[in-house]
């Protein structure tokens, strides 16, 4: 909620920040003040026209990157499978290295694709397979990406999990081999070889009773440090503290699409989101002794629908596994993103997956006049395209009395467009931000256009 603050204590606040800030913002919270004028000292229409310039929906996407960088997409992990077939520049099916968890095969014919979805699904076997003296009688599905680069950055997968009780899972590995410690862990860490698994949802479908059913409510995220110890072929799973994230609907996985998301920030941290919404995050240490581990390798990504450990979760039925409307997962879109500095272009992205949006995130009502004239507008932007943001100030009477531009490359990013404008103390203005197309310079050709009103003191 925005607060009412007395001319008294603006001028408190005047005199401490305007030895570095231009303008005073009265808030009491980031989420309230982006893009919502509304309720906040703006029902005396005497004093505020109605505004008649149009007002953008606030960006919903994945989180904001820090200041000075913007996220970029990473073509190589990103695919929104609308094609008939798998795209085999990118992925591969089905896993190279691992034949699946018993009894549940991969097998390549358990992919397919409808409706712009990648359809992952899980049958019984007529016959059961026996490899290298194994028996396999479900026949299963593993999507993963043919390179293994996968670094710092964030990775997304909407998908609708089956309904029955085998997996539906979005994850990082490294599957190509396995890493010396010397260099690449804390100091005084355990020497040995060690591999990563950033797991970033495991769910399944429908309930039971079994004590892993709480996979059916959520999103289930881990971390596992595989350390062989040096002189041991025994390969030892050391996990830091798992991340729970249920809908606070209480919709459950296998009920409709759900964005689950990471942030993989640097070797020692990562965050989990779920459909864009912060649901933890985790630093990367043992659980049970608290020693620190490093993830500081890419990996590969991977989309797999498997079976469980049973009894911890029991086997889907044989009724389950020939109900078509019950043994599917669809994986609408998979999407990853890299973080580079805000000033840098790079070639143009296969995939338009961010929509040319832009926000005016300082949306104050009232502002106190400076005898710099020196002001700021606060913006967030998203682009498929190189682009120009432009900020126009007019007057009452909608006359334009100040402008200014940045370019800007194609991305996602926030940015303060600085200008100097001389306003008249007690009057209304109308801040409008346009996004246009490269090299474009008139207004009405803008992809879109924010503003709000603003009155001096």
């Amino acid at each position: 909620m925005k607060k009412r603050i007395s001319l008294t204590n603006i001028l408190i606040l005047c005199a401490i920040t305007f030895a570095n800030c231009n303008e005073v913002i009265i808030e009491t919270g980031q989420e309230e003040s982006v893009n919502n004028q509304e309720g906040a000292d703006n029902n005396n229409t005497e004093e505020f026209p109605e505004n008649t310039f149009p007002v953008s929906e606030k960006i919903k996407t994945i989180p904001l990157p820090p200041t000075g960088q913007k996220w970029i997409v990473n073509d190589m992990f990103t695919d929104d499978f609308n094609a008939s077939e798998l795209d085999e520049s990118k992925w591969i099916n089905p896993h190279p290295t691992w034949k699946g968890r018993e009894p549940g095969l991969f097998e390549e014919e358990r992919v397919s694709f409808k409706d712009g979805c990648m359809v992952l699904e899980g049958i019984k076997m007529n016959n059961p397979i026996v490899v290298n003296g194994t028996e396999f009688n479900i026949s299963c599905a593993a999507v993963v990406s043919k390179e293994e680069k996968a670094h710092y950055g964030y990775y997304e997968c909407r998908f609708k999990a089956n309904k029955t009780t085998l997996s539906s899972t979005f994850w990082l590995s490294n599957r190509s081999g396995k890493f010396p410690t010397d260099g690449k862990q804390p100091e005084g860490a355990a020497p040995g070889m060690f591999k990563q698994e950033l797991d970033i949802c495991e769910c399944i479908g429908r309930t039971g009773d079994f004590n892993g059913n709480f996979f059916y409510k959520g999103m289930n995220s881990n971390v596992h440090y595989w350390f062989t110890p040096e002189g041991e072929n025994v390969q030892k799973d050391i996990r830091a503290k798992e991340t729970r994230l249920y809908r606070e609907d209480g919709g459950v996985p296998s009920d409709d699409f759900n964005v689950y998301g990471c942030w993989w920030k640097d070797k020692s941290s990562a965050t989990f989101y779920l459909n864009n919404t912060q649901s933890g995050s985790v630093e990367f240490y043992n659980r049970d002794t608290n020693d620190p581990f490093y993830f500081t390798e890419p990996m590969g990504v991977n989309m797999v629908v498997e079976t469980y450990p049973y009894p911890w979760i029991e086997l889907p039925s044989d009724e389950e596994l020939a109900d078509e409307t019950m043994n599917k997962t669809y994986y609408d879109w998979v999407r990853a993103y890299t973080l580079i500095d805000i000033n840098v272009e790079t070639e143009e992205s296969q995939n338009k997956v961010f929509g040319n949006n832009i926000n005016i995130t300082n949306k104050e009502n009232r502002i106190l006049k400076n005898k710099e004239n020196k002001y700021s507008t606060e913006l967030i932007y998203t682009a498929d395209y190189n682009c120009n943001a432009v900020v126009i100030i007019y007057n009452k009477d909608k006359k334009e009395i100040c402008r200014n531009s940045r370019k800007l490359f194609a991305g996602y990013a926030s940015f303060n467009l600085e200008y100097s404008v001389e306003y008249e103390k007690d009057k209304v203005y109308y801040i409008v931000a346009y996004l246009l197309p490269e090299n474009e310079t008139d207004i009405n050709k803008a992809y879109q256009t924010d503003s709000y009103i603003l009155k001096t003191l």
